[in-house]
């Protein structure tokens, strides 16, 4: 019987009636990765340091204000646009001179309109105008059509605009041109 009894203990042994155990842990690891992505989005500035700009750098147009003339004046509207790749300034008022059809200075009396003087900006294909007031059509008519517009600028060099449309310049032109602003 003590086989039996001893036999019965190892049977219990292998039966688990043991005290030995095993645990089995699951480790979880969270990981946050955040990648930030920051834009600005603004206009360009001009350059702190922007040149004037020189005819080179500039196309013009000089036409007609519609519904401007009266009184002996007309209103024609000179817009100078850059058409280089570097941003430049214009400033002031122009001097402006009318020329007829064989490219001869035509003469003129010219006064400065009133207004606030300001460097208006010009990235390339922004545009600045100013409004230039004459007396086209008041006797004596002796002096002739006035068929293109020359801007000098400040460094001397010179832009040339057609008359849109061409107009006798009587009297001798009484011209008040205004300060450059910026094209709307």
């Amino acid at each position: 019987m003590a086989v039996g009894c001893a036999g019965a203990a190892l049977v219990a042994a292998g039966c688990g009636l043991t005290n030995t155990s095993s645990k089995v842990e699951t480790v979880t690891v969270t990981r946050t990765v955040v990648h930030t992505v920051t834009t600005t989005a603004s206009a360009p500035a001009p350059p702190a340091a922007a040149s004037a700009c020189t005819a080179a750098q500039l196309s013009g147009t000089f036409a007609v204000e519609p519904g401007s003339a009266g009184a002996g004046n007309i209103i024609y509207k000179l817009q100078v646009t850059n058409t280089s790749q570097s941003a430049c300034t214009v400033t002031g008022v122009p001097t402006v001179d009318f020329l007829d059809a064989a490219g001869k200075t035509m003469p003129s009396k010219t006064s400065v309109s009133t207004g606030t003087i300001t460097t208006v900006p010009l990235h390339p294909g922004a545009a600045a105008t100013s409004e230039v007031r004459f007396s086209p059509d008041v006797t004596p008519c002796d002096s002739g059509t006035a068929t293109t517009l020359r801007v000098t600028l400040p460094d001397s060099s010179t832009l040339e605009a057609k008359l849109d449309p061409p107009t006798r310049l009587c009297g001798a032109g009484s011209l008040q041109p205004a300060p450059f602003t910026s094209a709307a």
